[in-house]
């Protein structure tokens, strides 16, 4: 009423007015007699047709029909109280509005009255009337008010989804009842869990029930739209687009559309890391490549303060395959056809003999256990997560698949001496792959003189000294490695050498 009175004043007033009385005497000073405040207020107010009218004919400045009413709800359990820091909990969880509050009052209101169930929580307050002092809904004798059910940011998660349902459903008893009714059509909810039961199916979440009950948006429009740019548009554009989608807050199942476009969004991820790691013929996998457009995601989001955190459901990148990703050795090393590599071990592993097998059960086991482990195949020429498997020479390394050779490998010296160390700087791409290798297996050991096997364990203690714990010095760092080789083969050139000389720059010379 203030404010229609403040319209009133200062936008319908006439002119600015003024009373002057000239009294003349015998001085001829001019005075003003018998002032009358009520009569200068009244001439030099004025007074608008409008509110003349409002004055003479006593209308309302201000009123409502019908009545609104502001319906509250909540997730079980999470019901606010209002309490004063000096009030005693229990007194505060014994009020009356604790136990029973205008939402488990509707719900309780359908357990009494069968004609309350053929309502919705919106449509309820046509037909009762919700006694505050009483805490109780009754029937409506006269009249009736409209319920509105306050907005909900989709930020909020269940509560939003909730308020959708609370929209739709009619006559819940309890929260498990409101899911229930809206996928069978049938009024009368009783409990929570019903909330979440569509077609007899409980759901986890009231917004996977919203979705088996078709109330929320399949998102298709943002799914054709991803789609319909990428004829026309680059990679980077596409993840703009769909960060823009997510910081908006317009999608209802992100990770749906997430499902459904992630190639599109992947465009040129891989062109980007071949220039970044310089190799043409760099190959990444599914995983990888997902990971690293979560990445591109994430950090057009964190530059307009969000982040995939604030989307439970949708996928966040993983620190160890980024790591992977930009390591061209690490990624070469995966690169492989898993499903060929799974057949050819199914095929290889029952041609072994009794004696083989339980060679490599004994590896494997080592490997399981990540307790290290050092072996070596003794046998003839011919014996043949990420596995580095190098030769001592190239021509061997080229019987291995994705063989190398250690010194190209472990960075090992040319020139080494009993004090030699490997080349290895400790945050480099060679360093991080040996890692993550879970095993070694190096073939024709015996022609590498001994110094190079302990420079590779020397370079290996020092270097993941902080990464592992346990004993000070263990061999290769708890890695597990397999040596291979026929010693009655060639032996490590030893210049000027005689036999005894030979044999003790040997492998099996060695601490090792």
């Amino acid at each position: 009423a203030s404010s229609i009175k403040y319209l009133f004043k200062y936008i319908n007033k006439g002119p600015n007015r003024a009373t002057v009385a000239i009294v003349e005497n015998g001085n001829d000073a001019v005075t003003v007699n018998d002032v009358d405040e009520i009569k200068q207020y009244y001439d030099c107010r004025y007074l608008s047709a409008c509110e003349a009218s409002r004055c003479i004919f006593g209308y309302d400045v201000h009123y409502r029909t019908p009545s609104v009413l502001r319906l509250l709800f909540y997730l079980p359990g999470q019901q606010q109280v209002v309490f004063g820091a000096e009030d005693n909990i229990d007194n505060v969880l014994n009020r009356p509005s604790v136990a029973s509050s205008m939402f488990l009052a509707w719900m309780h209101c359908n357990q009494i009255y069968q004609e309350a169930r053929e309502l919705t929580y919106v449509e309820f307050p046509t037909n009762f009337v919700w006694k505050l002092d009483e805490q109780r809904w009754d029937r409506r004798e006269k009249g009736f008010s409209i319920g509105r059910i306050h907005s909900v940011s989709p930020t909020v998660g269940e509560g939003y989804y909730l308020r959708i349902l609370l929209n739709k459903v009619k006559g819940p008893k309890s929260f498990e009842d409101i899911l229930r009714i809206l996928l069978n059509k049938v009024k009368g909810p009783k409990s929570f869990e019903d909330i979440r039961t569509v077609n007899g199916k409980t759901f986890l979440t009231i917004r996977d029930a919203c979705y088996a009950l078709g109330l929320l948006d399949d998102d298709k429009e943002y799914i054709e739209a991803i789609e319909e740019a990428n004829l026309t548009a680059y990679g980077y554009y596409l993840r703009f687009l769909f960060a823009t989608m997510l910081i908006s807050k317009s999608l209802s199942r992100p990770e749906f559309v997430w499902e459904k476009t992630w190639q599109y969004l992947a465009d040129r991820i891989l062109y980007n890391q071949r220039i970044a790691l310089q190799s043409s013929d760099l190959s990444l996998n599914e995983e990888q490549v997902k990971n690293l457009t979560l990445f591109e995601i994430e950090k057009i989001l964190l530059h307009n303060n969000s982040t995939l955190k604030d989307f439970t459901t949708l996928p966040y990148p993983d620190n160890d395959s980024l790591e992977s990703s930009n390591n061209r050795l690490i990624a070469e090393e995966l690169d492989y056809n898993h499903h060929n590599l799974r057949d050819e071990f199914q095929t290889l592993v029952i041609a072994l003999t009794n004696e083989q097998r339980g060679v490599y059960n004994e590896i494997m086991t080592a490997v399981e256990k990540e307790k290290g482990g050092l072996f070596f195949v003794y046998g003839h020429g011919g014996t043949g997560e990420i596995v580095l498997n190098v030769a001592s020479s190239g021509i061997a390394s080229l019987l291995l698949t994705g063989g190398r050779t250690s010194p190209f490998r472990f960075h090992i010296p040319l020139i080494l001496n009993e004090d030699s160390i490997c080349h290895m700087k400790p945050y480099s791409d060679a360093v991080s792959l040996i890692k993550k290798t879970t095993l070694i297996i190096w073939d024709e050991a015996p022609m590498v003189h001994k110094h190079a096997f302990e420079a590779l364990d020397r370079s290996m203690n020092d270097i993941f000294n902080a990464q592992r714990t346990g004993d000070s010095h263990m061999l290769f760092r708890g890695k597990v490695i397999v040596f291979g080789g026929d010693f009655r083969q060639i032996l490590s050139v030893i210049p000027n050498a005689g036999r005894q000389d030979i044999v003790n720059a040997s492998l099996s010379s060695s601490y090792i």
